[in-house]
C-alpha cells in the first residue's frame, strides 16, 4: 500500500488539499499489499476527487489533464506529473525533481526502461514526466511509459476546485451573459453600422453615374441631406452604442479588479513564498492591459470585423474578379500575423519576464536602501539594475521591431490592394462591366472591408498583449484558495485548547519533513514557551496552529475540532500573533492599532497601548495616537514598532497569543517593558511564546524544546535543568 499512499498525498499535496494517511489505511482496511486500481479510486473519491478509469492510450494520455495514476507491472503506483509536446529531436531524459519517500521496486522498475527504442514517430512527439516516490523524476516516452504500465490509468480531478468558473475569455463570456440585452443592443447597433457603411459608396455611385451625367441638382440636394441625415444618425448610433459598451466594460473591469484582490488575498501562504513580490505586482498589474485593451475600443474593432462580411455580400454584386483581388490581400494580411503570432507572443512575454525581474530588483534595491548605504554597494547595484534595464529595453526594442515590420508589410499590401483594384477595375470600366461610379464605389467598399483588419492589424500588439495577461492574472485567479470544507465549523468562543496528534509537515512535496511525529497538548489559559536552534520547526508549529499551512500528516485540534474543518478566517481573529519583524501599514498609530476591529473604540485603543506599554511612548508624540508611523513604521523605532504590534494583537481579546521571537530584537530597555507586562498580557490566555533567550522562557508553565523537527524535551524551567540534557546545555551557554 506504500506506493499507493505515496500517490495519494502527491496528488493530494499537488491540490493543496489535507490528506491523513492513517484515516485512509483505517477506513479501508488496508494491508501491506497495494489496493487494486478499482480500490485507489475508491480511496480518491473519498477525498473529493472526481475519477476515471481510461484505457493507456497516447490518445487519452494527450487528451485529459495531467496529473494521472498510473500503476507498472509489479503493481506499484506512480504519476505523470505533466504531459510535454516536444519536436522530433528531443530526447527522453533524466530531471532533477521530486523527492519522496522511497519506494525503491517503483523506482527500479521505471528507471531500466531507459534503453527502449522508440518506433513511432507520432508517439516520439510527446514526453512524459513521471515520478514514482523515489529521488527524482524521469522524463519517458510513450513507448518507455507503456512498457512498463498495465493498460489502465486513473483520470482526476478535484469537484471543490473544478465547481469555480476557470479564469480565461471564458470568464468575460460569462460575465457578458450577465448584460445579455446589453450585449445584444450592441450586436444590433454593430451591424447597423455596417449597414450605414453602404450609404457613402452608393451615394458617391449615384452621384458620379446619375447626377453628374444628367447635370441634375434637384437630385444632387435630396442626395447631400439624405446623406447628412445619415451621417447624423450613424453618430449618434456610434456614441450611444460606445457609451453602453464601455458602461458595461467599466462593470466587469470593476469586477474582474474586486475579484483579483479578493481571491489574491485568500490564497494561501505557498503561493506568496514560491513568487517574488515583484512578479506578483507585475501579474496583477496586467488588469490594465486587459483594462486598456477593453477602453480603446479593441472589442468594438473585433465586432467590426465580425460583420465585415456585409461589404463582401456588396462587393461580389459588382464584380466577383475584384471581390476576389481584395480577398486576397487581406488574406495575405492575416497570414503574416498569422505567422508571427508565436514570436509576437514569445517577445511580448520576454518583455514581461524581464520587467517583472527589474520590478522585482527595484523593489528589493529600495526596501534594503539602508544596507545598499552601510555597505557602500551603490555602485554594484547600480551595474546590476542597469543589466536588468538593458534587458528590459532590448526586449521591448525587439517586440516593437517586429510590431513595426509585420505592420509596414500590412500597409504595403493595403495599397497594392488598391493599385491592383484600380488596375483591373478600369480594365472592367474599359470593358462595360463597370460604371466609372461603380468602380469607385468598389473601391470604397473594399477599403472599408479592409479597414477593420488594419485597425486589427494596429492593435495587435494589444490584442496579444490581453491574451497573455489574461493568462498571467489566471496564474493568480486559478491559483487554489486556502482549502475549506463545504461546512467550516465556526468557533467564535474559542477557550484555546491546542492539540497535535502525531503531525508530520514538509513545506513542498519534494522536501525534507520538517516537523516529525510532533504530539503536544496545550490546555487553556497556559503558558508555553518554544526553544531550540533555528530551523528546529519552532516557527512551522505556530503557522499550523494558525491554519497557515495544513499538516501532511496526523491531526491539529482546536478545542476538540479538527482545524481542517474550522473557518480559517474566524480561527485567526481568535489568534494574536507577534512577529519578530512586525510589519505596521502606512496610516496612523491608531489605525494600526484597530487594523484587525475598525470599531474598536478609542478607550479599548488605549486600553490595549498600556497593556503593551505603548501609551507612555505615544503620550510623548505631538499628535499621539494620530501620529503617521510611516512606511512599514519608518518614523518609530524597533521597540516602539513591536510595542504597537502587541497591541494590535490585543485588540480583539483573542483566547491564544504567539509570540514569535518577538523581543528578540529589541533593546534591554523595551525588551524589560514587555517582559514587565507579560503577566498582563497573557491573562486568560493561551499564551506561546518563541525565543532563543531562555530567560525568556523561564517562568513558562512548560518548555518545549525542538531539535530537527522533533520535541527532544518538555517540562518546567527547573524540571529540564534537572534533566541535564540539551536545555540544560542552552542555558549553560546563555550563562557563560
Amino acid at each position: 500500500m506504500q506506493s499507493a499512499l505515496q500517490t495519494i498525498g502527491l496528488i493530494c499535496a499537488i491540490n493543496q488539499i489535507p490528506f491523513d494517511p492513517k484515516s485512509i489505511i483505517n477506513k479501508f482496511a488496508l494491508t501491506k499489499n497495494e489496493p487494486s486500481i478499482e480500490e485507489l479510486v475508491r480511496i480518491l473519491k473519498t477525498c473529493e476527487f472526481k475519477t476515471k478509469i481510461k484505457t493507456l492510450s497516447l490518445e487519452n494520455l494527450t487528451k485529459y489533464e495531467a496529473p494521472f495514476v498510473l500503476q507498472d507491472k509489479n503493481g506499484f503506483y506512480f504519476t505523470v506529473l505533466k504531459v510535454v509536446k516536444k519536436d522530433n529531436k528531443s530526447n527522453s531524459k533524466s530531471v532533477n525533481s521530486k523527492n519522496l519517500n522511497d519506494n525503491k521496486s517503483n523506482n527500479k522498475s521505471l528507471n531500466n526502461n531507459n534503453s527502449i527504442n522508440k518506433n513511432s514517430k507520432n508517439h516520439d512527439s510527446y514526453s512524459f514526466i513521471v515520478f514514482n516516490g523515489g529521488s527524482s523524476t524521469n522524463e519517458l516516452s510513450f513507448d518507455e511509459l507503456i512498457n512498463i504500465s498495465n493498460s489502465k490509468f486513473i483520470v482526476l480531478s478535484h469537484k471543490m476546485l473544478n465547481s469555480k468558473i476557470k479564469f480565461g475569455f471564458g470568464w468575460f463570456y460569462k460575465r457578458m451573459l450577465n448584460y445579455k440585452r446589453i450585449v445584444f443592443e450592441v450586436l444590433i447597433a454593430s451591424f447597423i453600422m455596417q449597414l450605414f457603411g453602404l450609404v457613402t459608396p452608393l451615394f458617391t455611385q449615384v452621384v458620379l453615374d446619375k447626377v453628374l451625367t444628367h447635370h441634375s441638382i434637384s437630385t444632387l440636394r435630396v442626395i447631400a441631406i439624405a446623406f447628412l441625415a445619415t451621417i447624423v444618425f450613424e453618430l449618434l448610433l456610434s456614441l450611444s452604442r460606445n457609451y453602453i459598451f464601455a458602461h458595461t466594460t467599466t462593470k466587469i473591469d470593476a469586477k474582474l479588479g474586486s475579484e483579483l484582490f479578493s481571491h489574491l488575498a485568500l490564497l494561501p501562504m505557498t503561493y506568496f513564498e514560491n513568487r517574488k513580490v515583484g512578479n506578483i505586482v507585475a501579474r496583477v498589474r496586467e488588469l490594465d492591459s486587459i483594462r486598456d485593451f477593453i477602453a480603446n475600443k479593441s472589442v468594438t474593432v473585433i465586432l467590426d470585423l465580425l460583420f465585415s462580411f456585409v461589404f463582401v455580400l456588396m462587393m461580389l454584386l459588382y464584380s466577383v474578379k475584384l471581390t476576389l483581388i481584395a480577398i486576397f490581400f487581406v488574406t495575405i494580411i492575416a497570414l503574416i500575423y498569422f505567422f508571427i503570432t508565436p514570436i509576437l507572443r514569445k517577445r511580448l512575454e520576454d518583455k514581461f519576464q524581464m520587467g517583472a525581474a527589474s520590478n522585482s530588483y527595484l523593489v528589493e534595491a529600495v526596501t534594503g536602501m539602508q544596507t545598499v548605504k552601510s555597505l557602500a554597494i551603490e555602485g554594484s547595484m547600480q551595474r546590476e539594475w542597469e543589466n536588468y534595464l538593458g534587458n528590459y529595453v532590448k526586449s521591448s526594442f525587439n517586440l516593437s521591431n517586429l510590431s513595426n515590420v509585420a505592420s509596414g508589410f500590412a500597409t504595403c499590401l493595403q495599397k497594392m490592394m488598391t493599385l491592383s483594384i484600380l488596375y483591373f477595375g478600369v480594365g472592367e470600366v474599359i470593358k462595360g462591366n463597370l460604371s466609372v461610379g461603380q468602380l469607385i464605389a468598389f473601391q470604397m467598399f473594399a477599403g472599408q472591408f479592409s479597414s477593420p483588419v488594419m485597425r486589427l492589424v494596429s492593435l495587435w500588439n494589444e490584442f496579444q498583449q490581453a491574451l497573455l495577461s489574461v493568462d498571467r492574472l489566471g496564474d493568480i485567479l486559478n491559483t487554489p484558495t486556502e482549502q475549506i470544507t463545504n461546512k467550516p465549523i465556526t468557533l467564535n468562543n474559542i477557550q484555546g485548547d491546542i492539540k497535535f496528534d502525531n503531525v508530520s509537515f514538509k513545506y513542498t512535496p519534494s522536501s525534507n519533513l520538517v516537523l516529525k511525529n510532533i504530539n503536544l497538548h496545550i490546555t487553556p489559559n497556559k503558558s508555553i514557551g518554544i526553544v531550540g536552534r533555528s530551523g528546529s520547526g519552532k516557527s512551522t508549529i505556530t503557522k499550523l496552529i494558525e491554519r497557515l499551512y495544513l499538516q501532511n500528516e496526523g491531526a491539529i485540534y482546536i478545542d476538540g475540532i479538527d482545524i481542517r474543518h474550522l473557518n480559517p478566517y474566524i480561527l485567526r481573529q481568535n489568534i494574536g500573533v507577534v512577529l519578530q519583524e512586525s510589519y505596521l501599514f502606512s496610516g496612523s498609530i491608531k489605525d494600526n492599532i484597530s487594523f484587525a476591529s475598525p470599531g474598536a473604540s478609542m478607550e479599548d485603543i488605549i486600553k490595549v497601548s498600556q497593556i503593551a506599554g505603548a501609551n507612555e511612548f505615544i503620550a510623548t508624540l505631538d499628535k499621539g495616537y494620530d501620529t503617521a508611523v510611516g512606511e512599514r513604521g519608518s518614523s518609530l523605532s524597533g521597540g516602539q514598532k513591536q510595542r504597537i504590534a502587541i497591541a494590535r494583537a490585543l485588540i480583539n481579546n483573542p483566547r491564544i497569543l504567539i509570540f514569535d521571537e518577538a523581543t528578540s530584537a529589541l533593546d534591554y530597555e523595551s525588551e524589560s517593558i514587555i517582559t514587565q507586562n507579560l503577566s498582563q498580557i497573557k491573562q486568560n490566555k493561551t499564551f506561546i511564546i518563541i525565543a532563543h533567550r531562555l530567560s525568556t522562557v523561564r517562568n513558562c508553565d512548560e518548555i518545549i524544546v525542538m531539535d530537527k523537527g522533533e520535541i527532544k524535551e518538555r517540562g518546567t524551567h527547573e524540571e529540564l535543568i534537572k534533566l541535564n540534557g540539551y536545555y540544560k546545555n542552552l542555558y549553560d551557554k546563555q550563562n557563560i
